[in-house]
């Protein structure tokens, strides 16, 4: 198949560049609810209320954690899209067929004609 170009591998390439696309959308979206919330309410404290510090460090660790997870799910869905760009990329190279390389002995074979010298 000299010069043809992979369809399916376009399609594929282009959809899965989009999810990876939408994830990072979900990701942000998450970022935004995340840190659109007041501290003091995420932490729990609230004031004039004596601070419980039990429930406050475990609330902060479990900030922590959700940072932590938006920030594999923002690597990961880049990593994704990255992927669906390559593969479009590649799909969309054109394929041409490739000639076996002659050895020394073969190259002089084909130069002289093809023909073998009698003895």
């Amino acid at each position: 198949m000299i010069g043809r170009r992979d369809l399916f591998g376009s399609i594929l390439g282009i959809l899965v560049f989009l999810g990876g696309v939408a994830l990072l959308l979900i990701t942000f979206r998450e970022a935004y609810r995340m840190f659109s919330v007041p501290a003091g309410d995420a932490l729990g404290v609230h004031a004039g209320a004596t601070v419980d510090l039990n429930r406050a460090g475990s609330t902060f660790v479990g900030l922590i954690v959700r940072i932590l997870l938006l920030v594999v799910m923002a690597i990961v869905s880049s990593l994704i899209a990255n992927r669906g760009i390559q593969l479009y990329a590649s799909s969309r190279a054109l394929r041409t067929s490739r000639v076996p390389e002659l050895s020394d002995e073969e190259a002089r074979f084909v130069s002289e004609g093809g023909h073998e010298r009698a003895g």
